[in-house]
């Protein structure tokens, strides 16, 4: 494999990072070209993927050897949920139907993170970090459930402060869905520190081995004994008078996983410390006559490594796929001749609604190997990560011609059709009514 890299300097907008970035747009391309190649040699497309997905031992572009065989059962995973799924309604209606499988491979960038948990005398303890709770959860969710497994408590007995890095520990920022992995194997770090100090005061109280002693339900026990030992807050009261207030440390980075000699040198990320996979699949019909492109079904299988909380991961990936449909049906920034964006509001662009919500059929694939607390593996950014591969595959296959483009707006999709360009696509109409809109009108004028 060559990879080949260019930098280019272009005038239009300024724009940073998203959910997944560069993944989307890398993986519509790779799965579109992976479909032109099946049709090429004669190869049913889902059966050339089987063939070629990666597997435990395999090598990546950069000379990583990968873990674990995730991509082939998650593959007969969705096969399972097809073959049980209940054929979409609307087949006889003169639309032609298409579906696709699709496959995509993202990363957690892991980084240094730190964090303090506190142990407070009323048996409620304090989870310190300089995280930042930006809508996946992580904060909220997953870091409290983290501590409450260790220490024994509710989730809801878990306070969450976030403080900057002159407060708190360093942590290298949110992104690359990182935070449950990384701040949250520091926080497990922290809490065992904790739970070791607990259990040696709650030993002299209980008169047992530290050993022979268990937390859960808020209590220190011994092991096979429910209701022996003492409340969590007791013991922390103790120890506050006897030692001071007990609090636990814990940071965690990135071991790095090395590259082939000679590959990717100087790179930012050599190797990718925790893959991760997904598997989509889409139905869709295409009106011929409109362009109009309809989501009938939507299946995901997607490999998290271990669901700390899975109803929060399901709304991560409904949320993805529902984005995902935006840029593959909808969102698109196109630039004037004068330099200018096109589009300037909602009315020109088109952002996914509540009618164009989609219910997405959800299978977590847990057990692949994770350096993360626990087992764990990012869940925030995967879901978008095939959306718009899945929609133009399935296009692609419903109408018989190549997809290289997206989105899969109705004046391209007939474009597709008629195989010529309409007179004007759909940036330009906007364009052209906006102008009509603000000009002044003579009397008698109407629009």
């Amino acid at each position: 494999m060559r990879l080949v890299s260019r930098a280019v300097y272009t005038n239009t907008a300024p724009n940073g990072a998203f959910r997944a970035c560069n993944g989307v747009y890398n993986t519509f391309a790779l799965e579109r070209h992976t479909d032109e190649i099946a049709a090429r040699i004669g190869m049913d497309a889902l059966a050339f993927r089987r063939r070629n997905v990666l597997g435990d031992g395999d090598l990546g572009a950069t000379g990583q050897v990968f873990e674990g065989d995730v991509l082939g059962p998650m593959l007969e995973r969705m096969d399972t949920m097809r073959d049980a799924a209940a054929t979409p309604p609307g087949r006889a209606d003169g639309r032609r139907h298409g579906r696709a499988t699709v496959v995509g491979t993202w990363f957690v960038f892991v980084g240094p993170s730190a964090a303090t948990v506190n142990m407070n005398a009323d048996g409620t303890a304090t989870l310190v970090t300089s995280g930042v709770e930006i809508g996946s959860g992580s904060m909220m969710q997953a870091l409290p459930q983290i501590v409450a497994g260790t220490l024994g408590l509710n989730p809801g007995n878990v306070i969450v402060r976030a403080a900057d890095t002159d407060a708190a520990g360093y942590d290298v920022g949110v992104g690359g869905g990182r935070t449950t992995v990384s701040l949250g194997a520091a926080s497990l770090s922290a809490a065992q520190e904790v739970r070791a100090k607990l259990l040696k005061v709650a030993s002299e109280m209980i008169e047992a081995a530290p050993e022979d002693l268990v937390m859960r339900s808020g209590r220190i026990e011994i092991a096979g004994a429910p209701g022996s030992g003492r409340l969590i807050s007791e013991v922390a009261a103790r120890a506050q008078v006897q030692i001071g207030p007990i609090s636990g440390t814990g940071a965690f980075t990135g071991a790095g996983v090395p590259a082939m000699p000679g590959c990717v040198a100087g790179h930012f990320i050599d190797a990718i410390d925790i893959p991760v996979f997904a598997v989509h699949d889409c139905e869709v019909a295409v009106d011929t006559e409109t362009g109009h492109v309809e989501v009938l079904s939507y299946r995901v299988v997607q490999d998290v490594g271990r669901a700390l909380n899975p109803r929060a991961i399901h709304g991560q990936i409904q949320g993805g796929v529902v984005q995902g449909l935006g840029y593959a049906l909808h969102e698109e920034v196109t630039i004037g001749s004068n330099g200018r964006v096109r589009q300037n509001g909602f009315e020109t662009y088109r952002v996914p609604l509540a009618l164009d919500v989609v219910p997405v059929e959800i299978n977590l694939y847990e057990g692949a190997p994770s350096i993360g607390p626990l087992g764990t593996k990012g869940a925030g950014e995967v879901p978008i990560l095939n959306v718009a591969a899945a929609v133009a595959c399935a296009v692609a296959n419903a109408i018989g011609k190549p997809i290289r483009e997206l989105p899969l707006t109705p004046p391209r999709v007939l474009e597709l059709l008629v195989d010529q360009k309409p007179a004007l696509s759909l940036p330009h109409i906007a364009e052209a009514w906006t102008n009509n809109l603000l000009r002044p009108h003579g009397a008698g004028e109407s629009h």
